[in-house]
């Protein structure tokens, strides 16, 4: 039984915590901090210490409100790359990716500073849609964000049609009570995933919680969760 007020803490308190998401799927375990929180720091950390692309993952209310899109249904319309963007992953769902940004006042973008500003002022806007206020938060996305730029946007389809890592993270926040706003990274091996006991063995080393994707569903299930 997970206490979901020690989750909420442990993201509050800037801590990562760890999420794997079935075997049935990616078998992939991601690390994964509270955008309100995140600091260069935590970005180099994620960098050393998972390795994978790093995210900002959040809502589907947030497409609605901002106007944005699946990046797949931007391209999509396109013929001349139609064929590339009609074929899905190996694992077999949609991506979740929408478009990526920088924040205005990021010099290249990709730094480890000017990526945690990017992420920061993503959740202040994700923070306006999720109190209602969509048209400031609508401003503040048009008048303070580029795209392209380096920080994707992935925008969870919910889990009743996708359990991939955007879902699980964003039926994470709300059944913590937090925005969803979360930062992800995949974990990496040598050539590969990071193996599901290596990064357990990383969680218990580094005194870090470790959640399996199977109890974030059923808790989104009893909490009427799985359709954001």
């Amino acid at each position: 039984m997970i206490d979901w007020s020690i989750v909420r803490n442990h993201l509050l308190q800037g801590k990562p915590l760890l999420v794997f998401d079935s075997m049935e799927r990616e078998s992939e375990v991601d690390m994964v901090f509270y955008a309100e929180k995140i600091d260069s720091s935590k970005i180099s950390f994620l960098r050393r210490n998972a390795g994978g692309l790093i995210c900002f993952a959040t809502g589907s209310l947030v497409r609605e409100a901002l106007g944005i899109n699946y990046i797949q249904d931007m391209l999509i319309n396109n013929p001349s790359i139609k064929e590339l963007v009609s074929k899905k992953p190996r694992y077999g769902d949609q991506p979740a990716f929408s478009i990526w940004v920088n924040h205005i006042n990021t010099y290249t973008g990709i730094t480890d500073r000017d990526r945690a500003l990017t992420l920061r002022n993503l959740y202040e806007v994700v923070s306006l849609v999720y109190k209602g206020y969509f048209r400031e938060a609508r401003d503040k996305f048009m008048k303070e964000f580029y795209a392209p730029g380096h920080v994707p946007i992935l925008i969870s389809r919910g889990l009743n049609n996708r359990r991939g890592h955007t879902e699980l993270v964003t039926a994470l926040a709300l059944i913590s009570g937090l925005t969803p706003a979360m930062v992800i990274s995949e974990m990496l091996g040598e050539d590969s995933s990071l193996p599901y006991e290596d990064a357990k063995k990383f969680a218990q080393k580094n005194n870090l919680l470790f959640l399996e994707g199977v109890d974030i569903v059923f808790e989104a299930e009893k909490r009427g969760f799985l359709n954001d």
